[in-house]
């Protein structure tokens, strides 16, 4: 039953692809990443579904929108939904996309980046699909002055080192992330604790998903690192992924520097 329904959802489309569309009217996103580059480009009345994470604590969709019908990486329930774009979120779309190419369905895939010049590339992606003018390059200069020191702890007390989109929020705010070692990781105790930082960041704490694994939150000395040193908490749901409301969380953490200074 699931296939015949399958093939007149196919033969529907197939009547109604216009392949020379400039502008699509029904975009589709499937990812909580995916969602953040919809909100920030997408006007309100051209969204069609956001997805299935677009209900949840970590997304920044507003209340009327998240009543919108929800969407995933299933060829099924993308084409129930006439699509007309659908944005995928990094990783996803490989077992679709052959058939939206047949059916004549715009797509785009953004990728997993790491940085403010990663997001300007997704949002050139995204504009071009919705036949807009790119945003413009941030502006990624830093400054020369000796830079405050800066930790960030997730809930599970994980942290992010050099070439993270953590790293680069913190390079951004002005600060210098006391993390060196590549990449996301969790540091063992001891060597935590031997770390001095101006400033401690904290992310995913009240609004991340539950999880048996929350050392931030309960370890008593990671407390009590956290309560003898300047501290700010950047709402998860502005970092699911590097995405254009990472501006946001560095401003944050800008501001915090600030107030150390």
């Amino acid at each position: 039953m699931r296939v015949l329904a399958l093939i007149f959802s196919l033969f529907l489309l197939a009547l109604r692809a216009n392949p020379a569309e400039a502008t699509p009217k029904r975009v589709v996103s499937t990812s909580l990443c995916a969602d953040t580059y919809v909100l920030d480009a997408v006007d309100t009345t051209q969204i069609q579904a956001l997805s299935w994470q677009a209900g949840d604590a970590l997304s920044t969709a507003p209340e009327n929108l998240r009543i919108k019908p929800k969407a995933w990486d299933d060829i099924e329930r993308l084409l129930a939904l006439k699509p007309d774009l659908v944005v995928f979120g990094p990783g996803e779309g490989r077992a679709a996309q052959p058939l939206l190419d047949k059916m004549g369905i715009a797509h785009i895939s953004l990728n997993w980046v790491e940085d403010f010049k990663g997001i300007s590339k997704n949002q050139t992606l995204l504009a071009q699909a919705l036949g807009q003018i790119p945003p413009p390059s941030p502006n990624l200069a830093e400054t020369s002055t000796p830079k405050t020191k800066v930790l960030y702890l997730s809930s599970s007390g994980a942290t992010a080192g050099a070439g993270t989109f953590v790293d680069a929020a913190i390079g951004r705010a002005g600060g210098e992330n006391i993390i060196t070692k590549p990449g996301w990781f969790t540091p063992d105790m001891e060597s935590l604790f031997g770390l001095s930082p101006d400033l401690i960041v904290t992310s995913f704490i009240k609004d991340g998903y539950a999880s048996i694994n929350e050392n931030t939150k309960r370890h008593f000395v990671i407390r009590d690192m956290i309560n003898k040193t300047p501290h700010i908490n950047v709402p998860g749901k502005l970092w699911p992924c590097a995405g254009p409301r990472l501006f946001d969380a560095s401003q944050i953490i800008a501001k915090a520097l600030a107030d150390i200074d």
